[in-house]
């Protein structure tokens, strides 16, 4: 995967360079100084509005300029994470030409909280010499950068700015506290980006692998190189070691070259600079080259790291050009009100995931794909039932809708959506429960599966009512067709102050022919009292249902659609004869 990532991103900063990452890059909140040559200084403030991000100097003056100078010099100034800093966890800049500190280590009330007194000496001791790195290859490491650390040029301005910041330090932090700054403070000289970008690496040298002691020096053609274990999308330390490979010399389970490393940490700085969102509101997680990668990101402390990767041979175009587009029809004349919703079509796989996720699932779908099990608690939202083929089905669902693979779509399609429309039946989402069979009946068809003729089988049922003297059986569809029409008609006759669909539930749990007529006789005795007999239409419904013989074999995923489609479409036994009407 890494490298995969890689030979795409290089390709991309090759073009752009770091203003692939700066243009995307953003100023933590807190007081900007800048220390001028003459050692004065320039204050600005970053703080955010409403989601809005506010950059002016302390006179309320917005400066677009010194923003972007910031930004360049913040970004190579800042330290990888809090278990890389420098020295002192509390300073969270990586070179001697700045200093970030929070502002509460200077103000809390907390002493735990408190930069410790001769913490930014330290610091700035350390970056003179690097002599705190006493490792054996941290010291094979920082060879290299000996003739800097000789530079007695480099000595004297290390020790010049080390007194600026001590002789203007107070002052900085009052500024900060009658400004209300919150988050940072965070100082800078004024010195050209190409020197913080030299005494950056110096820091990258020691700290860009996960851990140095697994650095390997490769001699290959041309030179000698230094390979160790990223610390990218990567958790290997002493107390996670189930990464290791404990039966090979090198236990590090994969390597990288020091310039790849690097290369590695920009990436993963511009995938984090990604929003989750794109202009259209869909869910975006193609962040690298459509045409191959499919790539999900997760970010958490100011980290990303990727939770599913793959590759993907056909782009997001190509699968849009060979959508077949989904005409959704009213199947069961569903009303929103009084009036018929309309029929649509469904032209893209997003759209088709967006109501998938709606009607099956509630929007309980696209959110869940990479949450754990332990994550997706039951709630008011989620039942217990839907939780189930949620765990069942997530991962396929989201390989069709984000990854294109459709393999496992239509089958989960026969077999699970019925339960999902059952569930938001017994939870009292009856339109949705009812455009959820309708999006089903759509999604078979168009794929060319066998779907309930709902015209042809009221008319045939009807026409079985109405003729009392033919007493012809009906087949096993007319029969569960029949039954749901009936069924609904018993219970339309409770007198329960709350009248849902959930008195239906020991209908909806049925399984077979046996247990459907036994549901429908305990029914029929439980409200004959508001049932007239004298109807020919009614004791003609209860001579076909209770005449009926099948083998009782389990009822199928089809043949239970037929029965909702009864139990859901016009109701015969509300509608007048056709006798009657001429």
């Amino acid at each position: 995967m890494i490298y995969d990532i890689l030979e795409v991103f290089k390709k991309l900063y090759e073009e752009k360079g770091d203003k692939l990452i700066l243009d995307s890059y953003s100023l933590k909140d807190g007081l900007y100084v800048k220390v001028d040559k003459d050692d004065s200084l320039e204050y600005f403030i970053v703080k955010r509005k409403n989601k809005e991000l506010i950059f002016t100097d302390i006179n309320n003056i917005q400066n677009s300029k010194m923003y972007d100078w910031f930004k360049q010099r913040d970004y190579y100034s800042t330290y990888l994470n809090s278990n890389k800093a420098f020295h002192d966890k509390k300073i969270h800049n990586i070179n001697y030409l700045s200093l970030f500190i929070k502002i509460e280590s200077f103000i809390s009330k907390d002493e735990k909280k408190l930069l410790s007194q001769n913490a930014i000496k330290e610091q700035y001791t350390y970056l003179y010499n690097y002599k705190k790195f006493k490792k054996p290859k941290e010291k094979e490491t920082l060879k290299e950068y000996q003739m800097i650390f000789k530079d007695r040029k480099r000595k004297k301005d290390i020790i010049k700015k080390y007194k600026t910041i001590r002789k203007n330090l107070n002052k900085i932090v009052e500024v900060a506290k009658e400004n209300n700054v919150v988050n940072y403070i965070k100082i800078f000289f004024d010195e050209d980006i190409e020197v913080y970008k030299k005494e950056s690496n110096i820091y990258y040298s020691l700290k860009i692998f996960n851990d140095i002691s697994h650095n390997e020096k490769i001699q290959n053609s041309f030179k000698e190189e230094t390979f160790g274990l990223s610390d990218q999308n990567m958790g290997l330390n002493s107390k996670k070691p189930y990464l290791e490979h404990k039966t090979r010399k090198v236990v590090a389970p994969f390597m990288l070259e020091n310039e790849d490393a690097l290369m590695l940490k920009k990436f993963f700085d511009w995938l984090k600079l990604q929003p989750y969102r794109d202009n259209d509101n869909k869910t975006k997680d193609r962040y690298l080259d459509e045409e191959h990668f499919f790539m999900q990101k997760h970010s958490k402390n100011d980290e990303s790291e990727i939770i599913d990767f793959n590759y993907i041979p056909l782009s997001s175009a190509n699968v849009q050009k060979h959508f077949k587009s989904i005409s959704v029809k009213n199947y069961l004349k569903v009303r929103k009100g009084q009036e018929l919703i309309q029929d649509y079509d469904i032209e893209s796989l997003t759209h088709l995931e967006q109501r998938v996720n709606e009607l099956f699932y509630n929007n309980q779908l696209i959110f869940n794909y990479y949450k754990d099990a332990k994550d997706i608690k039951v709630s008011g939202f989620l039942s217990k039932q839907l939780q189930s083929i949620l765990f069942i089905t997530k991962f396929s669902m989201n390989n069709y809708f984000r990854k294109y693979d459709e393999s496992n779509f239509l089958s989960i399609i026969k077999k699970h959506s019925t339960s999902c429309v059952l569930d938001s039946f017994l939870h009292s989402r009856e339109l949705k429960a009812k455009e959820a069979l309708n999006l089903k009946f759509a999604i078979l068809e168009n794929k060319g599966e066998k779907v309930v003729n709902i015209e042809t089988m009221l008319d045939s049922v009807e026409n079985k009512l109405e003729k009392v003297k033919d007493n012809k059986a009906l087949n096993k569809e007319e029969f569960l067709f029949l039954s749901g029409q009936w069924a609904y008609y018993l219970l339309s006759q409770s007198k329960a102050s709350d009248r849902t669909f959930s008195l239906a539930e020991h209908y909806f749990r049925i399984k077979s022919i046996d247990k459907l007529k036994f549901a429908l006789k305990n029914d029929l005795n439980k409200y004959k009292h508001a049932i007239s007999r004298d109807s020919k239409k009614i004791r003609k419904v209860i001579s076909l249902v209770t005449s009926f013989e099948s083998d009782n074999s389990r009822l199928s995923d089809y043949e239970l659609d037929i029965f909702l489609v009864g139990f859901t479409v016009e109701n015969l036994f509300y509608k007048k004869n056709k006798k009657e009407v001429k």
